[in-house]
């Protein structure tokens, strides 16, 4: 999706605000990427209804997919193409200080961005997250800030990766891995096992900012983890001194238990063939200790449960020079339906 092209704390950039951006747009520039489900397949509500679509793509069969205008789609590659846009728009100048969209934008964002900096310091255990990802973005950014662009961002799962998306930001191009445009799971530790090597392997060839070598860092949801976990022993194997969350909650989305006793008492039921209320299908066990995978393996593991014990986690985990495995212990959050809580401006 580009993102660290247009750098996060750049004033035209409205992550924070993109349903605003979305919902109020009326010409829209497609570059580098598709009309799917990533971005609503250009359909309303989530899009102004009136929006018109200007695809760029190398692929001329994407032009005109969803609700992209095939009349005015551009086929050809994205560098070649933006080069001869801005060369047809010499000279031209747009009065933005008298827009009521981008008014919109910036209200909007110091509205977000204000309610995530709330919700980022409640104090409360088991944690959040996001004041588990708040904890590591800042202990990380004291570490190296943004701007170095030493850290490479991979992250799966459900809301671990729908929350970080917003969360940890990117002043630069290519440090950022998700589960993209097919929504694959299981991916996550083999992206990092290429990110490490792609900027720090024996013939790397990969750049961004003003580093040269980078910290791979893995925000996994504990299901996601659980697709490649033995992944971590090939980095231990290759001397890949990558660092890995799992965000432990105890199942897809969430847990459904509130302790060990809760839980226990779901298992029995499953497993009485009576038919009686047990444990969901998305449900896992409790608190597993996916942070012995690590010690197994030659690496290190932790296990946390409070902000002070994540913060020194972290620092020793970026310093480490072996693959850790910080296990993060938060809310179940077992009341809850099975969607995900990606924040509605996201």
């Amino acid at each position: 999706m580009g993102k660290g092209v247009l750098p996060d704390s750049h004033p035209q950039n409205t992550a924070s605000a993109r349903s605003t951006a979305l919902q109020h747009a009326d010409v829209v520039l497609i570059l580098g990427a598709r009309l799917n489900w990533i971005l609503h397949f250009g359909e309303p509500p989530k899009w102004n209804p009136e929006a018109r679509f200007i695809q760029v793509d190398i692929s001329a069969e994407e032009i005109g997919r969803n609700r992209c205008d095939a009349t005015i789609g551009l086929v050809g590659d994205v560098a070649v193409i933006a080069r001869q846009l801005l060369g047809a728009l010499e000279g031209w100048r747009w009065n933005s200080s008298v827009s009521d969209f981008l008014s919109r934008l910036d209200k909007a964002k110091r509205k977000n961005e204000d309610a995530a900096a709330g919700k980022a310091k409640e104090e409360k255990l088991p944690m959040t997250y996001s004041r588990t990802f708040d904890v590591i973005r800042s202990t990380l950014h004291r570490l190296s800030t943004p701007a170095n662009g030493d850290v490479v961002y991979v992250s799966e799962g459900a809301n671990t990766m729908d929350i970080s998306r917003s969360v940890f930001p990117v002043e630069h191009p290519r440090l950022r891995l998700d589960a993209g445009t097919h929504a694959t799971m299981g991916v996550g530790l083999g992206y990092a096992i290429a990110a490490h090597e792609a900027y720090n392997g024996p013939d790397a060839e990969g750049s961004s900012g003003p580093a040269q070598g980078k910290k791979i860092v893995a925000l996994e949801g504990d299901s996601a983890f659980g697709f490649s976990a033995m992944e971590v022993e090939t980095m231990a194997r290759y001397g890949m001194d990558v660092l890995i969350y799992v965000i432990n909650n105890g199942g897809v989305y969430h847990g459904d238990s509130k302790s060990a006793d809760d839980w226990l008492r779901l298992q029995r039921a499953s497993l009485s063939g009576k038919g009686e209320s047990g444990l969901r299908s998305t449900s896992l066990s409790w608190e597993v200790g996916y942070e012995k995978i690590a010690d197994a393996c030659g690496g290190l593991g932790f296990l946390v449960r409070t902000p002070a014990e994540l913060e020194e986690a972290t620092v020793k985990g970026f310093e480490a020079k072996v693959p850790v495995v910080v296990n993060v212990i938060i809310e179940a959050a077992a009341a809850k339906k099975l969607v995900s809580t990606r924040p509605a401006d996201q």
